[in-house]
């Protein structure tokens, strides 16, 4: 949220020209003609990639969250709820018990017609407790029981929270210091993994998702939010101007791919609706939300599938308008769209491709270099975050092994991109 400097590029340039140097003093050598075009293909991913990597590990340092000015105003908080009745009243009593004025603080809960009890343990709940409550007549899917809560909403801004998260007493309070530039409409507040507090749920999946969400907020998320432009702001915990929000709901609510309605990425959706009216996106690392990650494969894999196909549409529909943007929005955004899309090519050519050819040296040190940004990235978060431990160092190190495996469900979900009709919890 700070200007980017010439100081602060000089990193990324110098990154950038010892890696475009070293290709060039390879390519002088051997003539590429030479070149068997699968290392053409590599070296002009590694060439892009590299140095983009290096530039975000430098960046997230510079980035820093908006502190507390003391800036209250009337806020709603939305809570959308489908098939939650094990979890929903530890969500409601995290946004009750916020450090924030009880006057200017409003709870909306609606039911998207769940299937278990999560409607009757809501009314109990009411009895104790002062909120309003919206039961649907058939079940309409995330967007619109959101929307529905909206009609409800008072709030000069809205609070999103996910039916199974738990926000930290003063998460709200610092996810609305923000708003205090009227030229920013969103913002997207920080998550963890809440696993570790139910040993049940404490499994190996869960700790690696616990380490991945650590970077994907504080490194990725940061990094966008230093240029204004975060790229999604997570259903886990994100606010809104509501005359933004009303402004845009319409669309959001009838978007469509390929013809069929979406009804996944509604987060994603959103934060680009609200960037396309030339608003800014920023993260709030102090506001901080705990929520529960899939912990067995099968629940996991559906997520990452579903995130594959949200991320792909919402990068397509971006790329449309972020034409538009400043000079450096324009260069992460679509780096980033291109390593992300080109990341599973990359994968088969250093894996197949090169053992085609014989070259399986090369195929080591590829690994090693996969190796060597995520104990770069560890790293980073050990310096960062306060709760990454050596433990979680060790873990994100190996995560890179999961990461492999994950380019092959994103190649699938990019596959079936008109698929996902489900309302989309974990």
């Amino acid at each position: 949220m700070q200007p980017f400097n010439r100081k602060n590029i000089l990193c990324y340039v110098l990154v950038y020209l010892i890696v475009l140097s070293l290709a060039f003093i390879y390519l002088s050598r051997v003539g590429l003609y030479e070149l068997h075009w699968t290392y053409l293909v590599l070296i002009i991913y590694g060439v892009i990639v590299t140095p983009f990597l290096a530039f975000r590990l430098v960046v997230t340092y510079l980035y820093k969250p908006m502190p507390d000015r003391g800036y209250r105003p009337h806020v709603s908080v939305i809570v959308p709820v489908y098939n939650e009745e094990n979890g929903i009243c530890n969500t409601i009593d995290s946004i009750l018990n916020s450090d924030y004025p009880k006057d200017k603080l409003e709870l909306v809960v609606i039911d998207d017609k769940s299937k278990d009890k999560t409607l009757e343990v809501i009314n109990k709940k009411r009895l104790e407790c002062n909120f309003k409550m919206v039961a649907l007549d058939k079940n309409m899917g995330k967007r619109h029981a959101m929307a529905a809560g909206v009609k409800q909403c008072t709030g000069e801004f809205l609070v999103c929270v996910d039916s199974d998260t738990m926000v930290k007493p003063n998460a709200i309070k610092l996810l609305v210091q923000p708003f205090t530039d009227e030229k920013i409409y969103c913002v997207c507040g920080n998550a963890a993994v809440a696993n570790e507090t139910e040993p049940e749920t404490n499994t190996l999946l869960a700790r690696f998702q616990k380490v991945w969400y650590a970077d994907s907020f504080r490194i990725r998320k940061g990094v966008e939010s230093f240029f204004n432009m975060v790229i999604c702001c997570s259903g886990v915990l994100s606010a809104y101007r509501r005359e933004k929000f009303e402004k845009v709901v319409d669309e959001w609510l009838n978007e469509k791919f390929l013809g069929n309605e979406v009804v996944s990425g509604d987060d994603r959706q959103m934060t680009n609706l609200m960037m396309k009216m030339g608003g800014k996106s920023v993260f709030q690392s102090t506001a901080l939300a705990y929520t529960f990650a899939p912990h067995k494969l099968k629940k996991f894999l559906v997520q990452q599938v579903r995130w594959g196909r949200s991320g792909f549409r919402g990068m397509l529909f971006a790329s449309k308008f972020f034409t538009k943007k400043t000079t450096m929005q324009k260069l992460i955004f679509y780096t980033t769209m291109f390593v992300t899309f080109f990341s599973p090519i990359s994968l088969l050519i250093n894996t197949i491709g090169l053992a085609l050819i014989g070259r399986y040296e090369l195929i080591i040190i590829y690994f090693a270099g996969l190796l060597l940004i995520s104990t770069l990235t560890a790293l980073t978060n050990k310096l960062l975050i306060d709760y990454f431990s050596f433990k979680d160092v060790a873990y994100r190190i190996a995560f890179f092994t999961v990461s492999i495996l994950l380019t092959f469900v994103y190649m699938y979900s990019w596959l079936t991109l008109w698929k996902g009709k489900s309302w989309g919890t974990r």
